[in-house]
């Protein structure tokens, strides 16, 4: 009886026993051919017969791998026989998408494909098909059971634990198993290493020395057949790659190898648990932007469909929707972003990767070394690296396994960029592996830039800033292959790169349609992103959080500097997009208008985001590579033919771009394009959103007023019939007053970034050397030298038809980060700056608005305030402040006296203040004082700026007086409770609203009388001539002496109010000052033409007013006995004129001026053949140079001496003198 057979040991018991060898034995995968080749043989005797004897036999890792390998290929061909990857005649099946082809034609077409790039064919050898092997049995095989066979061999670690991409973090729970190399001992050959070393870059097994996790059976099968092949790595790369993908296709790889068990990165798996990503849906994205939502997806939707048919053909079957890759590049819109699903295609593109990531740990080990045997392991990596390329695009473009639904789908490739698991390299190798083959290139990539698009479009609106699609897109377009970015030319062949506008309002249109446009949109502005207001709302943002927003921004803009740059410097793509940014600029000119509708046009977030791309890549232009008169062309990138130009009228400009810019520009470089688009962009940019951010300002203060006003007055209305009224506009205007604040708040974020300001600096100031060589009219030549005195600066044409806001523009800059920056930009204005501002003002008769002038002067102003800083230091030590200032300020004084627009009168005022400051501030400079004593000693200019200067303070003073005795009546009313309350509260509010009003012009106009008060006082200290002149004095001596009266008169009490500071009102001061004034031009001169002022002077009143100053100290005693002394002479003189002028006054009429009724001392001819006084019509040609008779042009050079008239006005006093002291004695 024959012994019983020993009992089989389950398999999963061998299985751990195997395991549990191979973790005690690590070198057992590495055993020599000869030991495989021994156990082979012992293993054949028995499994065809049993011995007699119980004896158990222990196989090597070796041997168990190889049994289990003719194990599966004999299963693979007797069980399911699907034809191997290396067939190429028997004919296609029909495909099924949900498993893998039975005969893969896709299969034989890579390999044909790859066989005509690589140059090598392999003959005969690819007629052996796989299929015939299954005929022929495997005598190999003694496993018992065949279904119990494992596919994954034992103990192999999952793939993604083996070979991740640098960029997954890795948790320290998970030990990755390092790619074990064999040592030469241990091999037997070249080809043997190289065959090992593919196998743990493929992650895969197709023979007993290979050690990859997944089993490749229907290769091994072949191997088995076809021994000569082993080492024919072409094709069995290819063949393990699309084997490994038909598995991943077809699940039949275990889940450990899969993405879905791959630690995904928070916010990309799940769309709802993330902060920064957030893929909600397009239309649930609360915006302002609602009302032209239907338009602009009408003109999104080139082909016609709307969204919902989008959606329907992306669910229809394939028969139901037959939707072509082409198709879908002409698209605009993606279906909505659902949360990023797993799926095989995923799992196989994963594979790759990780190939791919082997690849790359492989070569990083050879490439420095230069041996020999290192060379042909080069070729073997470059022939891995090449099949692994050509498998991924095979699987991107859906060529092995088809997907009806490529158009909509969202692409493989990107869903795993979002995740972190494509590295750059690999993009790089991907576009130059594709880049040749158009169709190829644009499904991958088309589909990639579509992601990127849609995405983006959904993260505009968020409470955070998302820049990862962003990133990814500047990643992408700087790729560069040879001479080419293959991206960057992808990305302006999009079919909305430049978008044909088909609505009216083509500014918003290009903004949401275009493919650039949701990428330049993000922003912080609360009209713009309604989400981060909410934010704001709920959480006070400190200044670390609005740095780090800043930041964010920042880092947003230099990627899409990055990606602009890419598209301008890539030849093909540089013309579209100038194109593009010039459309932008075109479609939106009408941002600067001051009643245009925002919702129409681009939002000052996109602009800017423009702005300061362009201003990146401005940084290194060079002024003289650029063509000035290239904005004068018809066919330039800007357009400035409906801007308002610096003196040229809508005709002159037109006759000269007739004239000289006829013909189109040809050949302009990109330094001139993008310099005056750049420009053009800070001036549709930034200076709408100053004004916008201004209005907002305004609007806070006018609605605080009002709801402070409300409680003051709360008493008088919260009983009366208006209480509830009251009370709702109240709760109203609080409403308004938090969400203009919430505006105010997210503007500031973005407006007043200290990097934005630097930037916009630096830029302004080329624009001021541009600038600088139009004022001269010669070509820019480097840093700007002036060569010609700005007294003889002319206008050119070419400066005349300049655009006015290219010298506002930086004025409007200026002033607005000198009052509302918290940081100083004083370190940026540099030499230029300052070169460029004294030019233009000391050069005022080339500007012909001069409001722009003026604000000009106001950034002087700002400039000189204190304390004393690099800035106003520059200022005044710089030669044109010092020799040509000074005469420029006091001509531009008497200009401004009319502008031509309604509110001139109101206007000269603001303007006139700046420029009393900076005369005090000059007069502090011993070199500026010296320059204004020369100036009062030369010509007529210092009269005429003297006449303004007494025009201003007399009405000024006038004013503040009559406001502070109206103040002082309505004080003693309300003090007055009984009469008060008698009143009704009509009357009441009526009393109080005028109270308000002249609360308010009091302290603006003393605010303005003070600074003039202050001119006039030193200006006498030092200068005394000029006010002696006939035209002056009597004028002078009329003001002090109406002044001198209201203060110390006997009216003076009715200028008493309470908290007289809070209106700047310091009448000791003031009285003070004009003392002083009357001490400066003592002389017997200005005696005289005090007593001549018979309506205010009075002896009496100068006593007071002496007797004031002396008791309060204001001035010491020997001061006040001067001015005493002056007061008798004039009164004196006074006296004895009255005498006079009583026997003048029965002087003929021809001896009179016809405007004063006066005896005439120095009578003259006006054109118009009028007789006048020469004293009366100088003063009259100060203020208008017009004949004051019929309102014609007058000059004092038109005057002609009546000398006859005047001898004869001469002999009449003289013979009333003698009559006069004949009748004395």
């Amino acid at each position: 009886m024959p012994e019983e057979e020993p009992s089989q040991k389950p398999m999963d018991e061998q299985e751990d026993q195997q395991q549990d060898h191979e973790q005690s034995h690590p070198n057992a995968n590495d055993a020599t051919l000869e030991q495989s080749e021994e156990s082979q043989q012992q293993l054949q005797p028995q499994t065809q017969t049993m011995p007699s004897d119980p004896i158990v036999t222990e196989l090597s890792a070796e041997e168990i791998r190889a049994r289990r390998l003719r194990t599966l290929a004999a299963r693979s061909s007797v069980l399911n026989p699907v034809a191997a990857p290396l067939t190429a005649e028997k004919p296609q099946r029909e495909r099924v998408q949900t498993t893998a082809p039975n005969e893969s034609r896709l299969v034989r077409d890579v390999l044909a494909s790859s066989s005509g790039m690589e140059g090598n064919n392999l003959g005969d050898k690819t007629a052996m098909t796989w299929s015939d092997l299954s005929s022929k049995p495997d005598t190999d095989v003694d496993m018992k059971s065949v279904a119990s066979t494992p596919i994954q061999d034992v103990e192999m670690l999952p793939a993604h634990t083996m070979c991740l991409p640098t960029s997954v973090p890795i948790s320290t729970e998970t030990k990755l198993q390092p790619l074990v190399h064999s040592t030469p001992s241990t091999v037997k050959n070249l080809d043997e290493r190289h065959e090992q070393m593919l196998s743990r870059l493929l992650n895969a097994t197709w023979n007993e020395f290979c050690s990859g996790s997944i089993i490749c059976a229907q290769t091994a099968s072949f191997l088995e057949q076809y021994p000569a092949l082993r080492f024919d790595f072409e094709p069995i790369i290819t063949n393990v790659l699309l084997e490994t993908a038909f598995k991943f296709y077809n699940d039949e790889v275990e889940d450990s190898f899969k993405v879905d068990n791959e630690p995904t990165l928070p916010g990309l798996g799940d769309a709802n648990g993330a902060d920064d990503k957030e893929f909600s849906s397009a239309k649930k994205i609360k915006s302002d932007d609602t009302e032209v939502q239907e338009i602009l997806a009408n003109a999104v939707a080139v082909s016609g469909n709307t969204e919902e048919d989008q959606r329907a053909s992306a669910s229809a079957t394939p028969s139901q929707s037959e939707i072509t890759s082409s198709d879908a590049c002409v698209a605009c819109t993606v279906p909505s972003l659902f949360n990023i699903v797993t799926t095989s295609k995923h799992n196989v593109m994963l594979h790759l990767l990780r190939c791919y990531q082997n690849y790359q740990t492989e070569w990083e080990r050879v490439k420095g070394n230069d041996q020999a045997e290192t060379a042909r392991t080069k070729e073997v990596l470059t022939l891995a690296f090449r099949c692994i390329m050509r498998i991924a695009v095979l699987v991107l473009t859906d060529k092995i396994h088809q997907n009806l639904n490529f158009p909509l789908d969202q692409s493989t490739l990107l869903e795993l960029m979002y995740m972190d698991r494509v590295s750059e390299s690999f993009l790089v190798d991907l576009v130059a592996e594709t880049h040749q083959q158009r169709d190829n290139f644009d499904n991958i990539f088309g589909q990639v830039l579509r992601g990127l698009f849609s995405g983006m479009q959904r993260n505009i609106c968020s409470s955070k800033i998302n820049t990862q699609q962003i990133e990814w897109l500047s990643k992408l377009v700087v790729i560069k292959v040879g001479n080419v970015r293959p991206i960057a030319d992808l990305v302006s062949r999009q079919p909305n790169y430049i978008p044909h506008m088909c609505t009216k309002i083509p500014g918003r249109e290009i903004v949401k349609c275009s493919f650039l446009g949701p990428f330049l949109s993000v922003s912080l502005f609360a009209e713009e992103n309604v989400k981060f207001a909410e934010f704001t709302t709920k959480n006070k943002l400190e200044d670390a959080a609005t740095s780090r927003l800043r930041w964010e921004l920042h880092s947003m803009r230099t990627h899409m500097h990055q990606v602009f740059h890419s598209l301008c410097v890539n030849a093909s793509s540089r013309p579209k997009t100038l194109e593009y940014v010039a459309k932008i600029l075109r479609h939106n000119d009408r941002r600067v208008q001051f009643a245009s509708d925002e919702k129409l046009l681009a939002r000052d977030g996109f602009v800017i985001n423009l702005m300061s791309v362009l201003q990146q890549l401005s940084v290194k232009i060079k002024l003289d590579r650029i063509e000035p008169n290239f904005h004068y062309y018809n066919n330039s990138l800007v357009n400035i033919e409906q801007d308002t130009k610096i003196r040229f009228s809508e005709e002159e400009y037109k006759s000269f771009l007739a004239r000289d810019f006829a013909a189109p520009v040809q050949n302009v470089n990109f330094q001139t394009q993008c310099w005056f688009l750049t420009l053009q962009a800070h001036h549709l940019g930034y200076l709408p959103a100053i004004q916008r951010y201004r209005q907002k300002v305004r609007a806070i203060k006018e609605l605080q007023k009002l709801i402070d006003e409300l409680d003051r007055t709360k008493p008088h209305w919260v009983n009366s019939r208006y209480a509830n009224r009251n009370n709702q506009f109240k709760e109203r205007w609080e409403k308004q007053l938090r969400k203009l604040n919430r505006s105010k708040t997210c503007s500031e974020i973005t407006l007043l970034d200290p990097a934005l300001l630097q930037r916009c600096t630096e830029f302004y100031s080329t624009v001021c050397e541009f600038m600088l060589y139009q004022f001269e009219g010669r070509p820019i030549e480097g840093p700007f030298i002036s060569k010609l005195p700005v007294q003889q600066l002319k206008p050119t044409d070419a400066f005349s038809a300049l655009p006015e806001w290219y010298i506002d523009d930086i004025a409007e800059f200026i002033l607005f980060a000198m009052q509302h920056a918290n940081v100083d930009i004083r370190q940026g204005i540099d030499h230029s700056i300052i070169t460029w501002l004294l030019t233009c003002v000391c050069a005022s008769h080339l500007i012909k608005n001069p409001y722009v002038t003026a604000k000009l002067v106001e950034v002087m102003f700002v400039f000189s305030l204190k304390p004393a800083n690099s800035v106003n230091t520059a200022m005044w030590n710089h030669e044109l402040a010092q020799n040509a200032l000074v005469s420029a300020l006091m001509r531009f004084y008497v200009d401004v006296e009319t502008t031509g627009q309604s509110t001139e009168f109101y206007d000269k005022f603001t303007i006139r203040y700046h420029i009393s400051h900076l005369f005090k501030s000059m007069w502090e400079n011993p070199i500026h004082r010296q320059a204004v004593i020369c100036e009062s000693r030369q010509g007529n200019q210092f009269v005429k700026f003297v006449n303004m200067l007494m025009n201003d303070t007399t009405f000024l003073l006038d004013e503040c007086l009559e406001n502070l005795k109206r103040i002082h009546l309505t004080q003693q009313l309300m003090s007055d409770i009984q009469n008060w309350s008698g009143m009704s509260a009509e009357q009441q509010q009526s009393r109080l609203t005028q109270l308000a009003t002249d609360e308010r012009q009091c302290r603006s106009y003393l605010t303005l009388a003070r600074e003039t008060v202050d001119l006039f006082h030193y200006l006498t200290s030092d200068i005394k001539e000029p006010f002696m002149r006939a035209e002056l004095v009597d004028r002078l001596s009329s003001m002090l002496n109406f002044n001198l009266k209201q203060l110390a008169g006997p009216k003076c009490n009715d200028l008493k109010v309470k908290n007289p500071t809070k209106y700047g009102w310091e009448p000791r001061s003031l009285l003070a000052q004009i003392f002083d004034i009357y001490l400066h031009l003592d002389c017997d001169r200005f005696a005289q033409a005090l007593a001549a002022d018979e309506r205010s002077f009075d002896l009496q009143i100068c006593k007071e007013a002496a007797s004031r100053i002396k008791r309060l100290a204001l001035r010491s005693g020997v001061e006040v006995e001067r001015f005493k002394a002056l007061t008798q002479r004039a009164h004196e003189i006074y006296v004895s004129n009255q005498q006079t002028e009583d026997e003048c006054a029965d002087a003929p009429d021809e001896f009179k001026d016809p405007l004063m009724d006066t005896l005439m001392s120095d009578p003259v001819v006006l054109p118009s053949g009028t007789v006048m006084d020469r004293a009366i019509i100088t003063r009259h040609l100060l203020n208008s140079c017009t004949d004051p008779f019929n309102r014609q042009h007058l000059t004092e050079d038109m005057l002609v001496t009546n000398i006859e008239l005047k001898q004869r006005i001469d002999a009449w006093r003289k013979e009333q003198r003698g009559k006069r002291q004949n009748n004395n004695s």
